[in-house]
């Protein structure tokens, strides 16, 4: 267990395939039963690094069967990566000029990173 800790460089060095990859942010507030999302403050950029892979096997039998066919990327990054929940909506990154949505995260908090999920768009 206490290797543990250590995970959480491995994620971002580019010896090990770490690669730069953009987030993109969007939160707002709940007007008339939507999140509406302010054009000027609701969307934030973020430049993160982390290894991104196509998930194994085992990781994609977390997913109903209709989204398996899907393009999906495993990412492991420090960059704490968010899906939708009640102020913002799920984030997106692009890495090598395309656009992946976040579909599920799996934290790890207490080592500094994150294991998240990503469907091509």
């Amino acid at each position: 267990m206490a290797l543990m800790p250590e995970v959480q460089f491995l994620v971002a060095d580019p010896d090990l395939g770490a690669q730069r990859f953009t987030v993109t942010r969007k939160t707002g507030a709940w007007q008339g039963g939507r999140l509406v999302i302010d054009p000027e403050t609701g969307t934030e950029t973020i430049d993160a690094a982390g290894v991104i892979v196509p998930p194994q096997p085992e990781e994609m039998d977390r997913f109903p069967e209709g989204e398996r066919h899907k393009d999906l990327k495993a990412v492991y990054t420090q960059t704490m990566l968010h899906i939708s929940d009640g102020d913002s909506v799920s984030d997106k990154i692009t890495w090598h000029g395309a656009s992946y949505k976040i579909v599920r995260v799996d934290r790890w908090d207490d080592w500094g990173f994150c294991v998240a999920y990503a469907a091509k768009e």
